[in-house]
């Protein structure tokens, strides 16, 4: 009965993280590390050493800072210094682009004025005489398996040609489509007619108003600090699609500094409530969200990053001539799409960048 009395014991120390230590005859608490990639079987190593391949854990661990760094040929390497909690577990989720990747086109007529709606899940173009809608929501097949979807052709009245804003309304339900004299509502769900809009600065005050109210009831259920909300509720703030973070900008001796708050709860470990992630003086710099609300995509000039959300790893995966300054992320994570050209003779159409 004793022996059964301490197996039991010494399971539940286990299980909570404590481990024998027979230099110090006791009980040492211990943290975990679990590793995770895309692609995954990358190989772990741990302040040099291989460990292990993802996706697993490393436990045992003391209570510390260690170095990690996940490899797999033909990728882009992940490397950096990675805090381990006494009975907890610090989660790594590593991007390992491609050293080549493949670059394969989504539009074949062109593409401009390219417009992620708000939920990142889809986003509208214009090709030509056409309106098109693109679902980023495809189950991975390597690059997307769907072709966008025309959702309507120009008429004799309203030339696409001359559109200079293309907006998503706030619940996805309606595009804008402006040019310097008319505005055009069409529906997102085709065979539904356009709608001639007589004021567009109000409808888009309207919009603005609808999006402060969605955020204001988001700030309420994330229970955000006071001295968060005005950044919170701000148009110009960008929130993840977990929608448990969002980042803002700071001008700091003329330079932008690019920051993240993060209200996830329970906060993860090694992840801060306010980070600064970028400092820049290109005042041209882009950051978008990558789907997995872990990582950014960075767009300087023609060069095309992955970063992490604490500002590291950050790792090229395409360097061009970009046709407009704008990139979005497909939700299983296979790819990033920007508009750009294979050719000086060719027109600007929409391309995947594969990170698998």
């Amino acid at each position: 009965m004793t022996f059964l009395l301490l197996v039991t014991a010494g399971t539940i120390f286990y299980a909570q993280g404590f481990r024998l230590d027979l230099g110090k005859r006791s009980f040492a608490q211990t943290g975990m590390i679990l590793v995770k990639s895309l692609p995954d079987g990358a190989r772990v190593l741990l302040d040099g050493e291989l460990t292990t391949a993802t996706d697993s854990t490393i436990g045992s661990l003391d209570p510390d800072t260690y170095h990690l760094k996940i490899e797999k040929e033909g990728f882009l390497p992940w490397e950096r210094d990675v805090e381990v909690k006494a009975e907890l577990v610090t989660k790594i989720t590593a991007i390992l682009p491609p050293v080549s990747p493949s670059l394969k086109a989504i539009s074949q007529a062109g593409a401009r004025l390219v417009t992620a709606a708000p939920s990142g899940t889809r986003a509208a173009f214009l090709s030509g005489d056409k309106l098109y809608l693109l679902s980023l929501n495809s189950p991975f097949l390597g690059f997307l398996s769907t072709r966008p979807q025309e959702m309507a052709i120009e008429t004799s009245d309203f030339h696409f040609a001359n559109v200079t804003a293309l907006e998503f309304s706030p619940n996805e339900d309606q595009l804008l489509l402006t040019t310097t004299e008319k505005a055009r509502l069409f529906p997102t769900q085709s065979g539904a007619a356009a709608i001639a809009v007589s004021n567009p600065a109000a409808l888009k005050t309207q919009w603005e108003t609808l999006i402060k109210e969605q955020r204001a009831e988001l700030t309420k259920t994330l229970e955000i600090p006071e001295e968060f909300t005005d950044l919170a509720l701000a148009l110009t703030s960008v929130w993840a699609p977990d929608e448990r973070k969002f980042l803002y900008e700071k001008n700091e001796g003329g330079k932008r500094q690019i920051w993240v708050a993060n209200f996830t709860d329970p906060l993860p470990v090694g992840e801060e409530t306010n980070r600064m992630v970028l400092e820049t003086t290109d005042a041209n710099l882009k950051i978008f969200w990558l789907a997995s609300s872990q990582h950014f995509i960075v767009l300087e000039g023609g060069t095309v990053s992955i970063l992490d959300l604490d500002g590291t790893n950050k790792r090229e995966i395409f360097s061009g001539t970009l046709a407009e300054p704008l990139a979005l992320s497909s939700t299983d994570l296979a790819q990033v799409i920007v508009v750009t050209s294979i050719s000086p003779n060719s027109p600007a159409n929409l391309y995947g960048i594969s990170l698998r």
